[in-house]
């Protein structure tokens, strides 16, 4: 196992599922609202449906950082970034190497979606630390996103963000800690 700094995930996943008060970056298309927000559930009849059909929040309104309505609303998680807090970036974690959280992951998706077949692969050289995951047919690609999101992030109260602790047998061996994935690349064919 091995200690390293922990870095901020893609952005897209760590955005899915945003507290409310989250402080975040808008960078979407509507230029003169970019800058420092905070984000709370759209709470428009769509996005209320969605969840009542217990869907992931996807869609967000954004706030003042005083906590004050803003002017948009069901704005997409991929137009925001969660502030990264620098205690959050310089802290040592012990970690699972990627090749293990992609273990981990093929097993959760085969768990979640049985009889679909995904292939899960890890990066070299410079994208080492992602993981890339690609099937046919079956879930969509937010579905997916779901249960690879805890493998970038955990989202809880204050600024505290971290990968969800997991323990992987691996050839009759146990490694547990936090995953040391930076990016998961998600393709439906």
């Amino acid at each position: 196992m091995t200690t390293a700094t922990a870095k901020p995930a893609d952005a897209a996943y760590l955005a899915l599922r945003l507290p409310a008060g989250t402080p975040v970056t808008y960078h979407g298309t509507e230029a003169g609202h970019r800058g420092r927000w905070t984000v709370q559930p759209c709470a428009c009849p769509v996005c209320l449906v969605a969840t009542l059909l217990g869907r992931p929040a996807r869609r967000y309104e954004l706030y003042t950082l005083d906590g004050k309505p803003g002017p948009l609303v069901h704005v997409r998680h991929t137009s925001v970034t969660p502030v990264v807090g620098e205690a959050e970036l310089n802290e040592a974690v012990i970690g699972i190497p990627t090749k293990y959280a992609a273990v981990h992951l093929r097993r959760e998706l085969r768990r979640v979606f049985p009889g679909v077949k995904f292939s899960v692969r890890t990066g070299t050289g410079k994208r080492c630390h992602e993981i890339s995951v690609t099937w046919t047919g079956g879930p969509r690609r937010t579905s997916v996103s779901a249960v690879a999101a805890p493998l970038l992030a955990q989202f809880g109260p204050g600024d505290r963000r971290s990968p969800r602790r997991l323990s992987v047998t691996v050839g009759g061996r146990v490694y547990s800690g936090m995953p040391m994935v930076g990016a998961a690349k998600l393709n439906r064919d």
